[in-house]
């Protein structure tokens, strides 16, 4: 079903250069929370900026991968998971269609995938040709599942990571749509968005964008008020004139974004924090403001105080890393599930563990400004948030980061089961595979990558990475290009064999032998041997002294000169190389 999906997609794009789609979504929702049903209206307004003509738009709705017959249901089936295809018709979660136009006239979007129905396609009455624009009506229903997964409904508590329609990506692969599916995740568009909610009038809510109009259930800043120039709002038609007794409506607004996600509970209890950030380069610039959401039982634990801190250092130190972020405002909240997800400005976390909060606050940049396609390089996301999530405990100081990665990672190579990097999610054996790839091995490869250009070139490369491709859909090429541009060097053999390719090192010391010289210095002499497919520079430390080992041959003799007797010879002391066994990599000496 996915390859059908891919293969009705693709429209065959004549394009060699980058765009991006025009996206403007207008939005009215009321929210019934003690149905947990929503009913939305949008109006969308899609601009073809590529050179292809297209007779049809894509559409996800997400929710209804949390119900019976999904494809997320059925994949989890052949795992022995049966929670959601097991769901009751008042448990699971669904978003349903009750009217689609295009252009004020009438159409029956159609499903590629069914009964999967988180792919829809909207037909249009002639191709939309380049420069070109199409407006889109839908009207549609949404309710959460009470089993709680990226979204979910307790009581009066919503999580509505995902609620509407959200256009597919039309990029220089086509239309790039498939089920949602437990492995991988989200490819957006980025957009602008104007959203009204009309929800019961104690309802505390946190979302995407800045609540330009109404009362949130929070103080919002001066600041957010006025980042967005004032507009009126564009009534569609679906609300009246006025709220209702008891209800009241608040207006967000957010721009270049690819999704706009919120969650509504009438016990949120609010914490905001705004203070300055000192940069590497040492200028200081403002952090947005910065908002934590969390439930009363939560006070006294670490969502009170701690989480608006730690949000907050994670931002300022992420800035420094890679360039200002460039939204009004970050909310962090109190979710139903475990874990985290990220959306632009948002962030739902199942605590306010530090971890976590880093994790998830990482991801505004890898995802959220460097908005790659997750299902297809979840690596350039997953491994490359787990990568800087180190990186931040490393400059804390926090002692054997990596250790528990290396020793997991050496045990995983040296089984079959072990499958490449660059796999889309889709394609992994499991979801345990998934995870150790995209995000274990991955964060390990950017590990190594950092170290063999060095950490002063590799943070000009990730600059670099931000001036070119903020607020872009970005590829792992892309990155790729940027660090040899940067470095100078050539990159292909390493993104080869670790990215690409399964390829296995395993670096040994065959021999160690010391002798005393006339001066009273020893010399050792070291022969290092190297078997499988993968190279990389090896440190070579004998007492203490070190040296880089730059040879692709497989078998070489190094004398090393020291003050004293060389008691140990080590290779790799720092356990940055992914070597499958290390047992091999020390020895005494004779």
């Amino acid at each position: 079903m996915i390859s059908l999906l891919l293969a009705l997609a693709t429209a065959a794009p004549q394009d060699t250069g980058y765009f991006q789609q025009g996206v403007d979504y207008r939005i009215e929702a009321r929210l019934d929370d003690q149905a947990g049903v929503l009913h939305g209206r949008a109006r969308l307004r899609y601009t073809n900026h590529s050179r292809t003509p297209l007779d049809s738009l894509y559409v996800h709705q997400h929710l209804n991968a949390f119900r019976p017959n999904s494809a997320w249901a059925r994949r989890e089936l052949t795992l022995g998971n049966r929670r959601f295809q097991d769901l009751g018709p008042a448990d699971h979660a669904y978003e349903r269609f009750t009217r689609v136009q295009v252009d004020g006239r009438d159409v029956r979007p159609a499903y590629p995938g069914a009964p999967d129905s988180t792919v829809a396609v909207i037909p249009l009455a002639a191709p939309l040709r380049p420069g070109a624009s199409v407006t889109v009506t839908m009207d549609w229903e949404a309710r959460p599942s009470t089993l709680p997964r990226r979204q979910g409904r307790r009581g009066r508590h919503l999580d509505w990571a995902q609620w509407y329609p959200r256009i597919a990506v039309f990029d220089h692969t086509g239309w790039a749509v498939q089920p949602l599916l437990p492995q991988g995740e989200f490819y957006g568009e980025f957009a602008a968005y104007d959203v009204l909610l009309d929800v019961a009038a104690d309802q505390v809510i946190g979302a995407t964008g800045v609540a330009v109009e109404g009362n949130p259930g929070w103080e919002v800043s001066d600041f957010e008020r006025r980042y967005y120039p004032a507009r009126p709002f564009e009534p569609l038609g679906l609300l009246d004139a006025a709220a209702g007794a008891g209800r009241k409506r608040v207006r967000f607004r957010a721009d270049s974004v690819h999704h706009f996600a919120w969650s509504a509970d009438p016990r949120f209890v609010h914490e905001g924090v705004t203070r300055m950030s000192l940069h590497a380069d040492g200028t200081r610039r403002d952090l947005p403001p910065i908002h934590v959401l969390f439930w009363p039982e939560d006070r006294g634990s670490d969502w009170e105080g701690a989480a608006a801190r730690r949000t907050y250092d994670a931002l300022a130190w992420l800035q420094g890393i890679f360039g200002p972020y460039p939204w009004p405002q970050l909310t962090n909240l109190h979710r139903l599930e475990s874990g985290g997800t990220e959306f632009p400005m948002l962030v739902m976390d199942g605590s306010a563990s530090e971890g976590l909060i880093v994790h998830e606050v990482t991801h505004q940049y890898l995802h959220g400004i460097f908005a790659n396609n997750e299902w297809r390089e979840g690596w350039m996301d997953e491994g490359f948030t787990s990568f800087i999530d180190a990186w931040y405990e490393e400059e804390k100081g926090t002692p054997d980061v990596w250790y528990q990665t290396m020793v997991g990672l050496e045990r995983l190579e040296r089984t079959d089961s072990v499958q490449p990097i660059a796999l889309p999610g889709a394609d992994y054996v499991n979801p345990r595979i998934y995870s150790a790839m995209t995000y274990t091995k991955a964060s390990a490869v950017f590990r190594m990558l950092r170290e063999l250009l060095g950490e002063d070139t590799f943070r000009r490369v990730l600059r670099e990475f931000y001036a070119r491709h903020r607020l872009k859909h970005v590829t792992g090429a892309d990155f790729q290009r940027v660090a040899e541009d940067v470095s100078g060097q050539e990159l292909d053999w390493f993104f080869g064999q670790w990215i690409e390719r399964t390829d296995k090192l395993d670096y040994a010391v065959a021999e160690a032998r010391a002798e005393r010289l006339s001066d009273g210095r020893w010399r050792t002499r070291v022969v290092v041997t190297r078997t499988g497919e993968a190279w990389m520079p090896v440190t070579l430390q004998v007492r203490d002294v070190r040296q880089t080992l730059t040879s692709r041959e497989r078998r070489q003799v190094i004398d090393v000169i020291s003050a004293e007797w060389p008691d140990h010879v080590a290779l790799d002391p720092d356990w940055v190389l992914i070597d499958v066994n290390r047992a091999n990599n020390h020895t005494g000496v004779q």
